[in-house]
């Protein structure tokens, strides 16, 4: 009896971690769920985990605090588990919690890249000097540790984008602008990667010249940086030079012709000018095509388009409808 039982537990950890990996989370949800009918110690963790992880990602976070909370307790050396426990807290405002669960996670691997970046997203609720310095370390283990960013699927320029929002928000902005200069002296990847943050920062407090002369210093590191051609397109914008930003959002949608970052970049524009026929036209073709094919994190991360972009879209068309039914009201109906 226990061969079964064990055998069937397996057969639903299987399921639901393919479930998963494959991005069916409200499956994946329930398959976790399944197995832990019968799971017992280490099984039993794996699934309350992967429970959590789900319910996490799907917003239900009491219920995924719950889950989690009861794995750290079969698998308390599982430093996976308290960094989810920890993500979990920090989205329920329990900055307490989070920090205790994401210490005990460092106990278990002290130097584990995303372990530290979470931790230094809670230093920059309270602490963001702390926070600067710990994204620093976080940024230069991750260069310095490639290995253990792919095994644990970090993305790699998280701490930079991690950097340059802190910055915007703290106004770091010419301490972080002088860092990424000192990263970018490394060479190779990193100077593209870490002049078009720059780019972004400079964008983003105002100084629009100085961004598009960082974001052509990226272009002359690495022509193929594609995101470079896009963030000139924002920034040209915002200098409304709207024939410079149509030709370099034009070479963006070249090589990225189904991006919903492209259609945003012509619709920005549109709202910028202001044309609000085309402005509507891009934007409604914008949530079709981001919910056809939602851009990943990775990607946006690149680019310069705020951390609310496709509310802020839909925010727009809302407002837009509500004026046009107040200049042309629905005629009365005369049956």
């Amino acid at each position: 009896m226990d061969f079964l039982r064990r055998w069937k537990v397996s057969r639903e950890l299987r399921r639901a971690r393919a479930l998963e990996g494959e991005g069916y989370v409200e499956a994946a949800a329930g398959a976790w769920e399944q197995a832990l009918g019968e799971a017992q110690g280490l099984e039993r963790a794996e699934a309350l985990r992967g429970l959590g992880a789900c319910r996490l990602r799907l917003g239900r976070l009491a219920k995924a605090r719950e889950a989690l909370a009861e794995a750290s307790t079969l698998a308390p050396e599982d430093p996976d588990t308290w960094l989810l426990l920890g993500r979990t807290l920090l989205e329920l405002r329990d900055t307490a919690g989070a920090e205790e669960a994401l210490q005990a996670g460092l106990k278990a691997a002290p130097d584990r890249v995303d372990l530290l970046q979470a931790q230094a997203e809670i230093y920059a609720i309270k602490f963001p000097r702390a926070a600067l310095e710990a994204g620093k370390r976080v940024l230069e283990r991750a260069v310095a540790h490639p290995e253990e960013v792919e095994r644990v699927r970090f993305p790699r320029e998280y701490p930079a984008v991690f950097l340059r929002n802190l910055a915007v928000e703290q106004r770091f902005q010419d301490e972080v602008a002088a860092y990424f200069d000192e990263v970018a002296a490394k060479g190779g990847w990193l100077r593209p990667v870490a002049l078009n943050h720059k780019g972004i920062l400079w964008a983003n407090t105002g100084k629009l010249e100085e961004a598009v002369r960082t974001y052509l210093e990226v272009l002359t590191a690495d022509p193929s940086f594609d995101a470079a051609h896009f963030n000139l397109g924002m920034a040209h914008t915002r200098r409304r030079d709207f024939e410079a930003a149509r030709a370099a959002f034009s070479v963006y949608a070249k090589r990225h012709p189904t991006d919903a970052a492209t259609t945003y970049g012509f619709g920005f524009m549109a709202e910028t000018k202001p044309d609000v026929p085309e402005m509507l036209r891009l934007y409604g073709f914008l949530l079709e095509r981001a919910k056809a094919n939602p851009p990943s994190g990775p990607a946006l991360g690149r680019l310069d388009v705020a951390r609310g972009w496709l509310a802020h879209v839909e925010t727009v068309l809302a407002h837009a409808r509500r004026h046009a039914d107040e200049v042309h009201p629905e005629p009365p109906d005369a049956s």
